[in-house]
């Protein structure tokens, strides 16, 4: 998600540990106190993901961090929350994998394709981006009305509903940037998308198997993953900003930057709510 955060896998950890003082690191759990609680790697502060930027203070500058969630999604979100903070003297870990893979149990990866090459034409980069936003609209969409007339349900709804708004906004631009131009409207365009790719280059078959079938873990599941597709779109629609030279283009793939960042919080809340002490 972001260059300026390393991975660290679970040998090197306990690499790290051995040869680092402890007053020179600082080990965080970004999971919810209930997961804490039934499990968590021995020295580890908890610090929720929904707390980590009110909690900025307790992250000393000059020492390194690893950040470590279940399976290393929610804590590569915090890790990039703590990087916009602002610049740090200590280095920023992101444990891949979590404490799952810490514990030596399987992990299933999703293939991770290149979805936005540097060297990409910027008609084909946006036209990706809404084919995005749609499959992040049919995740949202198809979840809304397995939890439909719920609190979560009306959530995920109002997120679909954003991703629609966000691929609209992107049309504007790509319309404009196509060599050929198209008398399509945005809902024949939209209707037309397939949606197979979400945020970070995966398909959205493999978003939702990482959800698995157990209802007591599917909402915990869904909230985290909803968490990584949002700050991947966070991350794309900055990238965009820096490419694009028309001014008004870079304002609207800022703005559609900071609404996905946005939605981080409001999903992170959720988490508090749902999973909360």
């Amino acid at each position: 998600m972001n260059r300026n955060v390393i991975d660290i896998f679970p040998d090197e950890l306990e690499e790290f540990r051995t040869k680092t003082r402890e007053r020179n690191y600082l080990l965080v759990d970004v999971r919810q106190p209930v997961e804490y609680a039934e499990s968590h790697i021995p020295g580890a502060q908890l610090i929720p993901l929904p707390e980590i930027e009110d909690r900025l203070g307790e992250l000393e500058e000059d020492k390194n961090l690893i950040l470590y969630c279940r399976t290393g999604g929610r804590s590569a979100v915090a890790a990039a929350l703590i990087k916009d903070a602002g610049p740090r003297q200590g280095l920023l870990y992101n444990l891949v994998g979590g404490i799952t893979g810490w514990e030596g149990k399987e992990l299933k990866d999703i293939p991770h394709l290149e979805l936005f090459p540097r060297d990409m034409p910027l008609a084909q980069t946006l036209y990706r981006a809404m084919n995005m936003e749609k499959g992040a609209w049919l995740f949202y969409s198809d979840l809304a009305q397995e939890y439909k007339d719920t609190e979560l349900g009306l959530m995920l709804k109002d997120l679909g509903g954003k991703e629609e708004v966000h691929a609209r906004s992107i049309f504007t631009y790509w319309r404009k940037h196509a060599k050929k131009q198209t008398l399509e409207s945005f809902e024949e365009v939209f209707e037309h998308l397939d949606g197979r790719i979400m945020e970070g280059g995966k398909p959205i078959s493999a978003w939702m198997a990482r959800l698995g079938k157990d209802p007591d873990d599917r909402v915990l599941r869904l909230l985290e993953l909803a968490c990584e597709i949002e700050y991947y779109a966070y991350d794309l629609y900055r990238g965009l900003a820096k490419r694009d030279r028309d001014a008004e283009a870079v304002e609207t793939y800022l703005l559609l930057a900071e609404q996905e960042k946005a939605h981080v919080r409001v999903i992170s809340k959720a988490l508090n709510r749902f999973f909360g002490d």
